[in-house]
C-alpha cells in the first residue's frame, strides 16, 4: 500500500525532450524523479492538463493527493476552491521560484507547506534582466518590425535608440537576482546604480561594485540605495522590476508613479 499520491504537472516537450535529456521540466522527463518517489512509497501522477478548473486532471487527481509539484512556466493554478477541494494536501512545491500561482492565505489557513527551489534560476533570470533592457533600450524590437515589413527607415529606429553607457539605472529589489543584475550592468559603464529596497545592501556588496566600476570604468561610489520609489524613477533612465509579486508589491507600479 503506497503513502499518498504526488501529484506533478509540467508541460508537454515532445521531440524535443526526446533529443534532450536535461529538459527536466517536461511530462516526458519527470524532472528526473519518478524513481526516488516511488522508492519512497509514493504514488506519482504526471499530467499536463490543468485547465479549465474545476474538470482538468489536475482538479480530479488532486482530491486525494498529498503533494502537489508545479513549475513558474506551466503553473497549475492552485486556488481557494483546489485547496478546498483536497483534503489530504499537506505540500505545494514549485519546481523553480515564485508562488503568485498559489493561494498562499488558503495555504496558510490549511497549514499547507508552500515551498520552491529557491536560487535555482537566479543566473539565468538576471541574464533575461540584460537581455531585455538592451532590446529595449537599442530599439531592436523597431529594427525586426521594419526588417519583417521590408522597410528600412534609420531615422525612424535611430530617435529611439540609446546607449546603455552613463544612464542611470536602477532595480526595484537587490537580493540575488537584482544584485546580479546590478554586477552585470558595471561593464556597460553607467553613471548610478539605484536600488530600492526594504533592507540595505552589505556594505561589502556595495563596495565590490563600486570598485568593480573604478576598477574598468573609472569612476566609483556608483551604487546608491533609494528610499522612496517616487525619487528612484523621477532621476532613472532604466528601472528593472526584481521582486517577488506579492500584496504588497502588486500595484507598486501605476499610473500615479508616472504623471503626464
Amino acid at each position: 500500500m503506497s503513502k499518498g499520491k504526488v501529484l506533478l504537472v509540467l508541460y508537454e516537450g515532445g521531440k524535443h525532450a526526446e533529443e534532450q535529456e536535461k529538459l527536466l521540466g517536461c511530462i516526458e522527463n519527470e524532472l528526473g524523479i519518478r524513481n526516488f518517489i516511488e522508492e519512497q512509497g509514493y504514488v506519482l501522477v504526471t499530467t499536463i492538463d490543468k485547465d479549465p478548473e474545476p474538470t482538468s486532471t489536475v482538479d480530479r487527481e488532486l482530491k486525494d493527493a498529498e503533494i502537489v509539484i508545479t513549475t513558474p512556466f506551466f503553473p497549475a493554478y492552485i486556488s481557494r476552491n483546489r485547496i478546498t477541494e483536497a483534503p489530504n494536501l499537506k505540500l505545494c512545491v514549485t519546481a523553480g521560484v515564485g508562488s503568485d500561482h498559489l493561494d498562499l492565505e488558503a495555504a496558510n489557513e490549511r497549514k499547507i507547506t508552500v515551498t520552491e527551489v529557491t536560487g535555482s534560476n537566479v543566473v539565468s533570470v538576471a541574464e533575461h534582466v540584460m537581455a531585455t533592457i538592451l532590446v529595449l533600450i537599442r530599439n531592436y524590437n523597431g529594427g525586426h518590425q521594419q526588417a519583417i515589413n521590408g522597410e528600412w527607415d534609420i531615422a525612424g529606429v535611430a530617435k529611439n535608440e540609446y546607449d546603455l553607457e552613463d544612464k542611470i539605472i536602477s532595480t526595484v529589489g537587490a537580493g540575488r537576482i537584482g544584485y546580479r543584475v546590478l554586477e552585470r550592468l558595471v561593464a556597460f559603464n553607467p553613471k548610478k546604480l539605484l536600488y530600492y529596497d526594504y533592507q540595505e545592501l552589505p556594505a561589502e556588496a556595495i563596495n565590490r561594485l563600486n570598485e568593480a566600476s573604478k576598477l574598468f570604468n573609472g569612476r566609483g561610489d556608483i551604487v546608491q540605495r533609494v528610499e522612496k520609489l517616487e525619487d528612484m524613477v523621477a532621476q532613472s533612465d532604466v528601472v528593472t522590476i526584481n521582486c517577488p509579486l506579492h500584496k504588497d508589491s502588486r500595484g507598486l507600479f501605476n499610473k500615479s508613479l508616472f504623471p503626464t
